[in-house]
């Protein structure tokens, strides 16, 4: 597990985050300090490429060079995107693994379209885990926290509106950032997701990334009210911030 990052305009990040009269459309400023560390004890490496995981368990890569070549198709002569490490934001890079095949993996790219697959060198990055998976049921207003594939916990949550639906797909974890002000709109942290907003392309100057995040309007959890985001209550998602690691599976039905 990689370390948390911090130093980010958490409002030019998360474009899906906003609703009405939540304060969201002004940015909160970046906080230095470091966030905590989500990683849970025990987690295997992942150095070992026969190695087979637990059931409910997944793979997870962090870049290893300063620009990451991901491929169409395992073996291409040229890539189809390079990914800055680390990312805009200063975070280090981490990405999804669907799957490994001798020196490649096949991963979620973090980029438009949602749920673009891609292939990666091991050669280029350095393996992980985590035992944790989220579903989010937008029309239960759930979100079920999975370890070792079983259920651990589940929390309501807020959602995008009709007009600004938090987008169906399989996601994962790829940041978890801090606002200078706990008690605005997004709470006191605010996980970044590898999906953006079906119709959001530009929020505050920046691209529509879905969030994951707490809010100051605790009494709209459970109902249609964000820009595509998913909101919990605060309590709830520092509960979450003390388990869950970057590169964590978030899958969106219903």
């Amino acid at each position: 597990m990689g370390p948390v990052g911090a130093l980010v305009l958490v409002g030019a990040l998360l474009g899906g985050c906003g609703g009405p009269g939540d304060g969201s459309d002004r940015g909160p400023s970046p906080d230095p300090r470091p966030g905590p560390s989500a990683s849970p004890a025990g987690v295997p490496t992942g150095d070992d490429p026969d190695l087979a995981l637990p059931a409910g368990w997944s793979w997870v890569a962090y870049a290893d060079v300063p620009r990451l070549a991901v491929f169409g198709n395992r073996g291409d002569a040229q890539p189809g995107w390079t990914l800055d490490n680390p990312n805009p934001r200063g975070v280090p890079l981490v990405l999804g693994v669907e799957e490994r095949q001798a020196d490649w993996l096949r991963i979620k790219v973090p980029v438009r379209p949602n749920n673009t697959i891609g292939w990666v060198r091991t050669s280029d990055v350095r393996m992980t885990t985590t035992p944790f998976e989220l579903q989010v049921d937008r029309s239960e207003h759930r979100l079920t926290v999975f370890r070792d594939g079983s259920v651990l916990t589940k929390l309501p949550v807020g959602i995008g509106t009709g007009a600004t639906p938090t987008p169906a797909g399989t996601f994962y974890l790829t940041e978890l950032l801090r606002p200078a002000d706990p008690g605005g709109p997004w709470g006191p942290f605010a996980y970044g997701l590898s999906g953006f907003s079906d119709v959001i392309t530009e929020f505050n100057g920046a691209e529509g990334i879905i969030g994951l995040h707490g809010t100051n309007r605790p009494d709209l959890v459970g109902s249609d009210v964000s820009l595509g985001c998913i909101r919990l209550r605060n309590e709830d998602l520092l509960r979450l911030v003390d388990l869950l690691p970057l590169g964590t599976p978030v899958t969106v039905v219903g």
